[in-house]
């Protein structure tokens, strides 16, 4: 037997010859349908196949040494920006006082419209002395150390604010100094007392625990405490309070699938002296996406308090009472979770998968079809039948 011939005992799909093939209409319907419902789950397949799904993953976090981007826009409507402080620490003992790089202050009029985007410049360069005798040497209204007396000049404004500062004592806003009036220091305090500020930009931290908060005043620390001079804010004339704004506050890149719950939070009060605290949990997050590279951030949550400097009971809560203490202002304590959460994007099935959902769904369509056909065929040859009786 010839090599071809061998070949036609493995045959499994046997042939019949075209006469005694029989056609019908019942047989065209049943496979005009067949063909169409094929075509219509061979779609669903590949639309199956095409779609992508969020398969998110808990993993612990082992990153260390890492730093955060903080991202902020804040607007505060009644404390002008000269007397508005950042200032950022955490548990490694860093500290990052009055910060200024990085961050953009805008002053704005009562209305909120902009009037600068940077601060009004109350100690300029012009106003340095130079224009007094060469040998001039400005007090420093007891603020250094006796051995650095006659050695160490304040010729300014600021050097006296700074000296101040150094030994943790309240400045003011500059009446009986010297080198303020001769700035007119106190006269520019009052031209933008009336005035509110908007705080915007991107702070650099380290990934610990740690806070960041705005108050009045310039800040300084002791062994023990971080302190603000509250000097120009209590005494002032107008009415400063720590009603604020959050139009954006993220950590990390953005990612338009990340929710940002403080975004748009407003807050108002008609205490001078009140506290508002906003206590942060950060999960750090990766996103996987299909053809693109990974996407580190971060996520949070945020819990919040509110009370005012005085203490007291709460006019909400009765049997609550707050504490007396503390520095009027808005501040952030953020909290660094152990764990991390990764996002990844996958296809809902692979290209085998979807080979082998084409194949069952022909096959079984097919199959289907088959057993409608023979069922009609038999019926209408039996009616024949019973009518030919």
């Amino acid at each position: 037997m010839p090599p071809r011939r061998r070949l036609t005992t493995f045959d499994a799909f046997t042939k019949t010859v075209e006469d005694a093939r029989v056609r019908t209409t019942s047989g065209g319907v049943v496979t005009i349908v067949a063909a169409v419902v094929i075509v219509l789950l061979i779609i669903s397949e590949w639309s199956d196949y095409r779609r992508i799904v969020n398969r998110p993953e808990l993993i612990v976090d082992k990153t260390r040494g890492e730093r955060m981007n903080i991202n902020l826009n804040i607007t505060f409507p009644t404390v002008p920006c000269e007397i508005l402080t950042l200032d950022v620490m955490d548990v490694s003992g860093e500290q990052q006082t009055e910060i200024t790089h990085g961050i953009a202050k805008t002053r704005l009029s009562q209305d909120g419209s902009v009037i600068s985007t940077e601060s009004l410049d109350l100690h300029p360069s012009g106003d340095n002395a130079h224009h007094l005798d060469a040998s001039y040497c400005g007090p420093c209204y007891g603020a250094i150390p006796k051995d650095e007396e006659g050695k160490r000049c304040c010729n300014t404004c600021d050097d006296v604010r700074n000296a101040y500062q150094e030994v943790g004592w309240a400045f003011g806003d500059g009446h009986g100094v010297e080198q303020c009036e001769r700035e007119k220091y106190p006269e520019k305090l009052k031209e933008m007392a009336h005035e509110g500020c908007n705080v915007a930009g991107i702070l650099s931290v380290n990934k610990v625990v740690g806070n960041f908060h705005f108050a009045p005043g310039k800040s300084y620390s002791t062994p023990n405490m971080h302190l603000h001079d509250l000097n120009i804010f209590e005494n002032s004339e107008v009415l400063h309070t720590f009603t604020h704004h959050i139009h954006h506050l993220s950590f990390g890149p953005h990612h338009h699938t990340v929710h940002n719950p403080l975004d748009d939070t407003v807050k108002k009060t008609t205490e001078r002296n009140f506290n508002y605290m906003y206590f942060i949990k950060v999960v750090s997050t990766r996103f996987e996406r299909i053809g693109e590279s990974a996407l580190e951030t971060n996520q949070y949550s945020v819990t919040s308090h509110e009370r005012a400097i005085q203490g007291g009971r709460d006019e909400d809560h009765p049997n609550t009472m707050h504490a007396r203490g503390g520095i009027p202002g808005v501040f952030f304590s953020y909290d660094i979770s152990p764990m991390k959460v990764i996002n990844r994007e996958e296809r809902s099935k692979s290209f085998g998968s979807f080979l082998i959902g084409v194949c069952a769904v022909v096959g079984g369509v097919l199959a289907v079809a088959a057993v409608i056909d023979r069922g009609v065929w038999e019926a209408d040859k039996a009616l024949s039948k019973k009518k030919a009786v």
